[in-house]
């Protein structure tokens, strides 16, 4: 049960990963402005907590935007994490 929880959890990171790079990616590639809201929409929940910690760090004296870079670090980490609790059990 508890595999499957983690193997769960490891599957979602790697969606998150690969919206989190279209994400990124939208401002090289022209996409239709239904896709964008849908991004906007989807990324947006996890953009805005890290866009306010990046503001109030020291960081806040960037002129780009890292959160989509933050928010792809945090994932990959987690996505290891999970791999290696399923090599434990």
């Amino acid at each position: 049960m508890q595999h499957y929880l983690v193997y769960t959890l490891y599957l979602f990171f790697i969606i998150l990963m690969i919206i989190n790079l279209i994400y990124m990616l939208r401002g090289i590639i022209p996409l239709g402005s239904f896709i964008n809201n849908i991004l906007d929409n989807m990324m947006k929940p996890l953009l805005c907590p890290v866009r306010f910690i990046v503001r109030h760090s020291i960081l806040k004296s960037l002129k780009t935007d890292i959160s989509p870079y933050i928010i792809l670090i945090i994932a990959s980490y987690l996505q290891s994490v999970c791999k290696m609790i399923m090599k434990i059990y």
